[in-house]
């Protein structure tokens, strides 16, 4: 599969209410620039780009595909769940999503306070102002860092400082993924496994699928051909949907990928019809009960 072809879609962009550098504004900027046909917004555990990224979108030829990001664990391992076509106003989301926001402020409070008694003069006052109103996390205590230390790349503060093992590491609090994709499936979308090749086994796969994922993201900007062929395959083998994107953070990673690893949007009508397939077997359910 090509990594760019027209008339295409990239399902993995975040926007600054997570952690990326860009604006919805810039955003959807980008994507027209690069003529893309559709986007996702997945940021990290909130859809609070969503309602003003659809009104944008709505005098336009590009369409929207309300999406999120989670974080959960499998069996220890560490797993990226992207949710697409979710209904982001659904109570059940929203409420998972207020208490993943409680756990965030506390981890950065946490990771703050390693910091200051490691002698880095960082405050939450730094680290919410960085944020800018997003969603707290790892790159902007790691940006605190850099304000108030001899450190001038933020890779070499999450090496030294913010990752397993390190000083002030703290980690995060994570449903199962069993649990976010009931969750994802509860507020009409489809789930699909993030960036496998950094998940580090890919015995979760079946696994995954065998829990109801829908959906493989094999086209990523940090996989090789060779991946994309793998992680196809693997779709094909577990009768699961081929997505991908380009997982865009601006220019918060050294470079814009926006637009540059896509998928065809026959991709994405393959994962509009799981949606519709999903609906016709619980009709076919509730209908059976009531016979």
């Amino acid at each position: 599969m090509a990594y760019k072809k027209h008339p295409s879609a990239d399902l993995h962009v975040h926007t600054k209410f997570s952690d990326s550098t860009n604006s919805v504004e810039q955003v959807i900027a980008l994507a027209r620039k690069k003529k893309l046909s559709a986007i996702s917004i997945t940021d990290h555990d909130t859809v609070a780009a969503l309602e003003s990224a659809s009104a944008q979108v709505a005098q336009t030829q590009l369409e929207l595909i309300p999406g999120i990001e989670f974080s959960s664990r499998w069996e220890g391992a560490s797993v990226h769940l992207l949710g697409y076509f979710i209904d982001y106003h659904d109570p059940e989301l929203i409420a998972y999503l207020n208490l993943c926001e409680e756990r965030r402020v506390a981890r950065a409070e946490s990771m703050v306070r390693k910091l200051r008694d490691l002698g880095y003069d960082v405050s939450m006052d730094l680290v919410t102002s960085i944020a800018e109103g997003g969603v707290l996390g790892r790159p902007h205590v790691a940006e605190a860092v850099m304000r108030v230390s001899h450190y001038s790349r933020m890779h070499d503060v999450f090496r030294d400082l913010l990752v397993h093992g390190k000083p002030a590491y703290v980690p995060k609090p994570t449903f199962s993924s069993g649990e976010i994709i009931g969750l994802v499936h509860s507020a009409g979308g489809v789930c699909s496994l993030a960036h496998p090749k950094t998940v580090g086994d890919d015995e979760v796969i079946p696994a995954l699928a065998a829990a109801g994922l829908d959906a493989i993201e094999a086209v990523h900007s940090s996989h090789s051909l060779r991946d994309v062929e793998k992680y196809s395959a693997l779709a094909d083998e577990y009768d699961l949907v081929l997505s991908g994107g380009s997982d865009s953070h601006g220019k918060r990673l050294g470079r814009e990928v926006l637009g540059r690893f896509t998928i065809s949007m026959d991709q994405v009508d393959r994962l509009r019809s799981r949606i519709q397939s999903r609906n016709v077997v619980r009709e076919q359910f509730l209908q059976d009960k009531k016979e």
